[in-house]
C-alpha cells in the first residue's frame, strides 16, 4: 500500500429516513457529483465536523446554488433564486429582521391562501421552528443561498428595494 490511502467505496443509495434521501445521493442522481468526490468529501466531513455542502464548495466541485437546489430536492420543497425575483416588502416584514437574520430566513411573498413563503438557507435547522413560531398564519418554506438572504436583509434594512 506504499503510503497510498484507499477509501472503501460507500453505499450512496441509502436514504437518511423515509422522507429525505441523503444529500450526497441527491447530488449523485443529478450528476452534479462523482462517487469518488462524494467519498472524499464524506471522509473530510467525518474528520472535520463540517457540513457536506461546505466541503464540496471548498473543493470547488459545486457552487452554493447547487447545494441549495439539492437541499430543495432532498426536502421536497421549492428552490427560489431571490436574486432574480422581487421580494415583496410586506411579506419580508412579516418576519422580524432579528429572527430572519439569526435564522437566515426571509419572507418572499404571500401565497394566494395567505401562507407566507419563507426562503431559508438550511431547511434542516432547528431555526425552522423558530421561524414558524415567529409568524402568525401559515408558513411554506423554500431554499435559497445563505449569502443571498444576508444580502437581501442588508438591502431591506438600509432602505433599498431588494
Amino acid at each position: 500500500m506504499s503510503g497510498t490511502q484507499y477509501l472503501q467505496r460507500l453505499d450512496h443509495s441509502l436514504t437518511g429516513d423515509d422522507a429525505h434521501p441523503h444529500l450526497g445521493a441527491v447530488l449523485l442522481r443529478s450528476k452534479r457529483l462523482r462517487p469518488e468526490q462524494l467519498d472524499q468529501a464524506l471522509a473530510e466531513q467525518a474528520s472535520s465536523g463540517r457540513r457536506l455542502g461546505e466541503v464540496l464548495i471548498e473543493h470547488g466541485w459545486l457552487f452554493p446554488q447547487d447545494i441549495a437546489q439539492a437541499l430543495a430536492v432532498q426536502f421536497g420543497i421549492e428552490y427560489v433564486d431571490i436574486n432574480h425575483i422581487s421580494i415583496d416588502l410586506a411579506a419580508a416584514a412579516r418576519l422580524s429582521p432579528e429572527v430572519g437574520q439569526r435564522c437566515c430566513a426571509i419572507g418572499v411573498r404571500t401565497l394566494t391562501d395567505g401562507t407566507l413563503l419563507v426562503a431559508v438557507a438550511d431547511p434542516t435547522s432547528a431555526a425552522i421552528k423558530e421561524v414558524e413560531a415567529a409568524i402568525s398564519g401559515g408558513v411554506a418554506f423554500a431554499v435559497t443561498e445563505r449569502a443571498d438572504i444576508e444580502h437581501a436583509w442588508q438591502r431591506i434594512l438600509s432602505g433599498f428595494r431588494p
